[in-house]
């Protein structure tokens, strides 16, 4: 995974402070959510895809804003990780991610991203 940075979890959680238990909650969330991409895309997911991104960010934060029993999880969000997950593995089949990246003078890199 094209691995987000704590900072990019803490943006995306609102988290503006700096303590070391919720840093370590983060990092292990991290794990977690390229854990369940490579899961339920496959290993070879592609992690510099924004949906890709935002799949780990919505994983990362349902896990962490409902991290104890009390609390009913959001279906809105699940139904937006199962949605993007099938989007990722029906582009994986499609070949959408197999086009190497290249890099122009300065440029960024850019996938092929034809059907």
């Amino acid at each position: 995974m094209s691995k987000l940075s704590l900072a990019d979890v803490k943006d995306y959680l609102c988290i503006d402070f700096e303590d070391d238990s919720t840093n370590r909650i983060l990092n292990n969330l991290m794990s977690v959510a390229d854990s369940y991409l490579k899961s339920s895309v496959g290993d070879n997911y592609p992690a510099e895809d924004f949906k890709a991104k935002q799949i780990a960010l919505l994983v990362i934060s349902d896990l962490y804003d409902n991290r104890d029993l009390n609390e009913k999880v959001s279906s809105s969000v699940r139904k937006i990780v199962d949605d993007f997950s099938l989007q990722l593995r029906l582009e994986l089949r499609r070949g959408v991610y197999d086009a190497p990246t290249s890099t122009e003078s300065g440029g960024e890199a850019v996938a092929n991203a034809e059907s």
